[in-house]
């Protein structure tokens, strides 16, 4: 259980490290410059194909048993659990929008721009309630044999940018999200 919860919280900050990437290419899109349209597609091509294949499904799960042992937060729960969909639904929109982008398309600005605040927006308070109120109660409500039966019912695999190995396909995300990361500690010191 311990380690599921701990997961999830890593998760999350590597998460909040491609959503912070991608408002700062955002920036540069609302200002009319020309931002990274490839990092930010990488970006979203990552969200569609590991958060909303892995790491959401098994939250479901987990919301599902909170929802049956602590009924006055069903709403809550569910409500989660809409907006993971509904996230799963903006995000392939954003990356259908950006792919277009990438490829040439003309695409109004503020209907991409529009797409991925919302995105944002939504993602950032998703995160911020499972991590305040969920997680301690997932930690409080659930044993070992849940955790266990909620890992077999989800296939694992490896993190394609954050695990030990990392694709091929977000080489260039892996470097930027390096670069912040030195930036970031040059900045404190």
């Amino acid at each position: 259980m311990a380690n599921t919860l701990a997961l999830w919280r890593e998760e999350h900050v590597n998460f909040t490290k491609l959503l912070d990437i991608l408002e700062q290419q955002l920036g540069l899109f609302h200002q009319g410059t020309s931002p990274n349209y490839e990092l930010m597609l990488d970006i979203m091509y990552y969200m569609t194909h590991y958060p909303d294949v892995l790491h959401h499904p098994k939250e479901d799960l987990v919301f599902a048993l909170i929802k049956e042992r602590e009924a006055k937060i069903a709403g809550r729960v569910e409500a989660l659990t809409e907006q993971h969909s509904s996230l799963r639904h903006t995000g392939e929109q954003l990356v259908r929008d950006l792919d277009g982008i990438v490829n040439g398309s003309i695409l109004p600005r503020d209907r991409v721009e529009a797409t991925a605040r919302a995105y944002l927006a939504t993602f950032r308070n998703h995160m911020r309630v499972e991590d305040t109120e969920i997680l301690p109660l997932a930690g409080r409500l659930l044993g070992d044999n849940d955790w266990a039966e909620i890992d077999v019912k989800i296939r694992h695999f490896e993190d394609p940018l954050f695990g030990s190995r990392t694709d091929e396909r977000y080489a260039a995300l892996a470097e930027q999200i390096a670069r912040e990361s030195k930036d970031a500690g040059s900045a404190i010191r």
